[in-house]
This record gives structure tokens, C-alpha cells and sequence, in this order.
């Protein structure tokens, strides 16, 4: 029985050129969601603190520390019913795992292989603090379900902040 690795057809030039371009394009969608959905993080932590001084308090947050906030924001506000707050902490907990994936997307280099099989799927090779780089099989079907699920957080996080925190969300801020 033949190995399915040596039956695999090398790519011409213009399809590694064209992996290179998908590639190059799941990595911008995600990159481009996953910033549109901090935007929205950033929007909803302004909206729970309801203070002129939240945007400088939630800038420059990253989205792990947006989440943790929002929860707990979230959690303290006695304004929100339990079932908008389950709704809300819901949604914020879907972001968890999806700004793993975004990590993992966004921040390791990507080696497609020269073979038919990088048509879906390369090699990524992730680090993570102190740890040593490990490979990393990335799906391209994958990714772009990724992009689909941040992009729809982006409404569905605008949707619950403006829905559930009304005035609040939209209160001046002072510039700095």
C-alpha cells in the first residue's frame, strides 16, 4: 500500500502563490474581526464602568484583560437583570477560546508545504510564554470559521451593549 504523503502532487508556482494570498488573506479577516471585536470590548467595559474616565482605563487593554473586566463588570452591576447578565457573561465567555485560536493565528508564522495538502492546511509553528515552539496543524476551513464567529461577536456584542446599557454606552469621555 502506497504512503499518501508520496502520492501528493507538487504545487506550480502560481498555486503556492495562491496559498500565499489565501493565507495572507485569513490571516488579515481574522486580524481585522478579532481588532473590530476588542473595539466592541472596549465599548462595553466604557458602558459598565459609566464613568467620563472608562475609555482611559479600557485603552490599551488587551482582549484576554477586556473579557476578565467585562465579567466582572458585568457581574457586579446590580442594573443588569439575571437574564441579560447571563446573556452577557455567555457572550463573553464564547470569546475566550476564539481569541486562543486569533493568538495562534495571527501571531505564528505559517509554513505551507510545497505539496498538494497546503491547498488546506499548513504548519504553524505557536510559542507560548517560556514554552518552546510546537507545530501546530492549521486548517484553513478552520480559520475561516474563526473569522465568520469573531465577526459575528461583533454584532452580537454591539447588540447586547447598546441593547442592555443604552445612555451608558454612549456617555462623553474625556479626551486624552
Amino acid at each position: 500500500m502506497e504512503n499518501a504523503e508520496v502520492r501528493s502532487r507538487t504545487l506550480s508556482e502560481a498555486e503556492r502563490e495562491a496559498v500565499r494570498e489565501r493565507h495572507w488573506s485569513l490571516v488579515g479577516q481574522v486580524a481585522q474581526n478579532s481588532a473590530s471585536v476588542e473595539m466592541c470590548l472596549r465599548s462595553l467595559m466604557i458602558a459598565l464602568l459609566d464613568s467620563k474616565y472608562a475609555g482611559i482605563i479600557a485603552a490599551g487593554q488587551n482582549a484576554s484583560d477586556l473579557i476578565e473586566n467585562c465579567i466582572a463588570l458585568m457581574q457586579a452591576n446590580q442594573e443588569i437583570s439575571d437574564e441579560a447578565r447571563e446573556q452577557g457573561l455567555d457572550l463573553l465567555r464564547s470569546l475566550k477560546p476564539l481569541f486562543t485560536q486569533r493568538n495562534n493565528v495571527v501571531h505564528a508564522p505559517w509554513f505551507p508545504s510545497a505539496r498538494e495538502d497546503s491547498l488546506t492546511e499548513a504548519i504553524s509553528m505557536v510559542s507560548k510564554r517560556r514554552a518552546p515552539m510546537r507545530p501546530t496543524l492549521v486548517n484553513y476551513a478552520d480559520v475561516e470559521k474563526l473569522s465568520t464567529a469573531l465577526n459575528q461577536a461583533i454584532g452580537k456584542l454591539w447588540e447586547w451593549t447598546h441593547g442592555e446599557l443604552g445612555a451608558a454606552a454612549r456617555r462623553p469621555q474625556v479626551n486624552y
